[in-house]
């Protein structure tokens, strides 16, 4: 069975139309949310981190204050692998946040919500600024 098969993994793909990325280059403009998965071996978290992945969207989104969208997809097992090897402690499954294409962040294994709200409230924060100056 592919990891890709497990129906929680499924649906984001068939349900919420996320794509499966086989290269970074796939990704959408803006910001994406890619789900690795664990290819290799199937991982218990992997179900928990595919059902949260569409509510860490609409909190990434809130956290941008509707300025754009957070979309999500799936990595492929290439991609996943490359990724791996070149992303620094990085354990699966995993999350990376992409930004245009390039890699952002990652937030690996499945962690408690309070965690992904801080995190993602630092990731999304946006300095206010007049004239192009930082507002204290």
């Amino acid at each position: 069975m592919s990891v890709l098969d497990l129906p929680l993994v499924q649906g984001l793909t068939v349900r919420h139309g996320m794509p499966v990325l086989h290269a970074l280059e796939q990704a959408q403009a803006g910001y994406v949310l890619l789900l690795l998965p664990s290819h290799a071996r199937i991982h218990l978290e992997t179900p928990d981190l595919a059902a949260i992945l569409p509510d860490l969207l609409q909190l990434g989104a809130a956290c941008l204050q509707g300025s754009q969208p957070v979309n999500g997809a799936v990595a492929d097992a290439g991609l996943e692998a490359t990724l791996v090897r070149t992303e620094r402690d990085l354990s699966l499954p995993a999350l990376v946040l992409l930004e245009n294409g390039e890699v952002k962040t990652s937030i690996s294994r499945m962690r408690d919500w309070d965690t992904y709200v801080s995190r993602f409230g630092a990731l999304f924060a946006t300095p206010n600024v007049a004239g192009g100056e930082p507002v204290a």
